[in-house]
């Protein structure tokens, strides 16, 4: 398929391995989030398959945002190169097997050398929820390998004096999040709360947090992410112009494939 089909349908088309976890639209969100705010070398941590370091160089359209994405899976690493070279984007996306709690050891990665850090962490505490057979699946969904608190770790070390991390998370676990980030001196700047409904509560955040950053917190009214009821359930306008790469989903739920 050639490069611009590819990159028509996005996120379309991309290569997951069989049993491993399957991103959801959490990612995408956080590509089209965080696409503003870019640094020149951007770290994906937890990269999976690429859906949130390949969508932000597809929402950035630029010839000089460069992504480095990090997967301790390495067939998740595998996938995610692939997933580039099929978008074309293999010269400025590359996929690495690597787990982010030995990011200090590996002598490739420099501290304090990338402009912007995307995250989508595992949300749930072991103690609740239900687990999955699937070790893959629960080590993406569980923190069972070092949680929110190890990819603030990582985020610390890798970005540059002021540059963000930008991540998603569930909202009833905000005060974790403010926790691991203030404890590593990752100032949050902005939230965007996201809601499955107008007036609905929001069940995820999207954050955007500075390094070393000046207290200030913008919150943002919350994105409702549908329209409609019943069979007629739809994606919002609003999501869609946030996010247009939701657009694969974006019909009624009876016209979806």
């Amino acid at each position: 398929m050639p490069h611009q089909e590819a990159r028509r349908l996005f996120p379309r088309g991309l290569s997951q391995p069989e049993g491993g976890f399957r991103f959801g639209a959490d990612a995408l969100l956080l590509a089209s989030f965080a696409a503003p705010a870019a640094g020149r070398r951007v770290l994906d941590l937890g990269t999976g398959c690429g859906p949130a370091g390949l969508g932000l160089l597809l929402a950035r359209d630029d010839a000089d945002t460069m992504v480095l994405g990090l997967d301790r899976d390495p067939a998740m690493a595998a996938a995610a190169a692939a997933n580039a070279g099929r978008l074309g984007l293999s010269d400025r996306f590359a996929a690495r097997q690597l787990d982010l709690r030995a990011i200090r050891d590996d002598p490739a990665l420099r501290p304090e050398s990338f402009g912007l850090v995307l995250a989508n962490p595992p949300y749930r505490d072991p103690a609740s929820g239900r687990r999955t057979p699937s070790a893959p699946r629960d080590a993406a969904r569980f923190e069972t390998e070092g949680g929110l608190a190890a990819f603030a770790d990582a985020a610390a070390y890798a970005l540059e004096n002021g540059a963000n991390l930008a991540l998603v998370h569930l909202a009833e676990r905000l005060g974790h999040v403010f926790a691991c980030l203030g404890a590593r001196k990752l100032e949050i700047k902005r939230i965007l709360p996201l809601a499955a409904r107008q007036g609905a509560p929001a069940r995820q955040v999207l954050v955007l947090a500075t390094k070393n950053g000046r207290p200030g917190l913008r919150l943002d009214s919350a994105l409702a992410l549908y329209a409609g009821s019943g069979q007629d359930t739809r994606l919002s306008a609003e999501a869609l112009r946030f996010c247009p790469f939701l657009a694969c989903n974006a019909g009624p739920r009876n016209d979806r494939a």
